[in-house]
């Protein structure tokens, strides 16, 4: 008589517990993945006062708000930042400043190594003029202002889809406002620019000078430089790019920051009596979703001394 075998056998009690230990740890990543991309569609209104010796008084009481890393892709859409902008207007901001990182890359493309087809090019500048013309509307009675990121692709595309809809570039430029007959002074710096240690020179330490800067990799040399008749120049200095280092595990970020990204990681810092921002910024970059980290735009009252 022949034996039969049977070979549907169901799992021991340790092939169950390690099937049980596997469900939960996939239960675990998918709820972290879940709260991850819900908390990164949750933007938070930071709000600061931030009181400044060489502020005109004609400047006193007035609001900037600054918005840094818009990081435009995959469910951040044009329409979607439209949208967000359409209900920040509600803050009723004196002065409008973007942070540049208008756009970036999904995690898929870069695996797949089409991020610098000419197809995802035209798709960032569409994305990217899009995004412009849907927040032409806002309302800042100081003005409207952008600076570039590094990251940001064809600077002059960039200038022209600004200067479209009523934003003024600060690509490493500066510019003047008014109120009231005093003057404040407004700087862009996008990137190492090889000029850095001079930019100083076009200011008096007396002069009320807010630095827009890309990212805190400048911070150094920027914080070194001196006005033309010495000492410090720059009043406050905002920047972005480290989106507070997006996912932080344990203390750790799994982005690839540098030295000064990660000491001047987000919040405030004071450094030579200079207040300093590293905003968290609205976006992301690779992938829609934020652990640790919370994206943000701040509200900045400035006082005269």
């Amino acid at each position: 008589m022949a034996t039969k075998i049977k070979t549907n056998k169901k799992p021991g009690k340790g092939g169950k517990i390690a099937l049980g230990i596997f469900a939960a740890l996939l239960l675990i990543i998918i709820i972290t993945a879940c709260l991850g991309m819900i908390n990164a569609s949750l933007l938070r209104i930071r709000r600061a006062e931030v009181v400044l010796p060489d502020l005109p008084r004609g400047f006193d009481g007035k609001t900037l708000l600054y918005a840094s890393d818009i990081d435009i892709f995959g469910i951040n859409t044009p329409t979607r930042m439209g949208i967000l902008f359409n209900q920040l207007q509600s803050l009723h901001p004196d002065l409008l400043v973007l942070g540049g990182d208008y756009n970036s890359t999904s995690l898929l493309d870069k695996l797949n190594r089409t991020e610098n087809s000419s197809d995802n090019t035209a798709h960032i500048l569409k994305s990217r003029s899009d995004f412009f013309h849907y927040i032409s509307a806002f309302q800042a009675p100081l003005g409207k202002y952008g600076i570039a990121n590094t990251e940001d692709i064809q600077w002059q595309s960039l200038r022209e889809a600004m200067e479209a809809n009523g934003i003024k570039p600060l690509i490493n430029e500066k510019t003047d406002i008014h109120s009231n007959g005093d003057t404040l002074w407004l700087v862009g710096i996008c990137g190492k620019i090889s000029s850095l240690n001079d930019a100083g020179k076009a200011f008096s330490h007396n002069d009320s000078v807010l630095v827009f800067a890309e990212g805190p990799d400048v911070l150094p040399i920027l914080l070194t430089s001196e006005a033309k008749d010495d000492g410090s120049w720059a009043d406050m200095v905002l920047c972005g790019h480290t989106h507070g280092g997006q996912i932080r595990l344990f203390g750790k970020s799994i982005l690839s920051l540098s030295n000064a990204e990660r000491r001047f990681l987000f919040g405030w810092n004071t450094q030579s009596g200079i207040p300093i921002l590293t905003s968290q910024g609205i976006g992301c970059e690779g992938i829609n979703m934020r652990l640790g980290t919370e994206p943000e735009v701040w509200l900045i009252t400035l006082r005269s001394a």
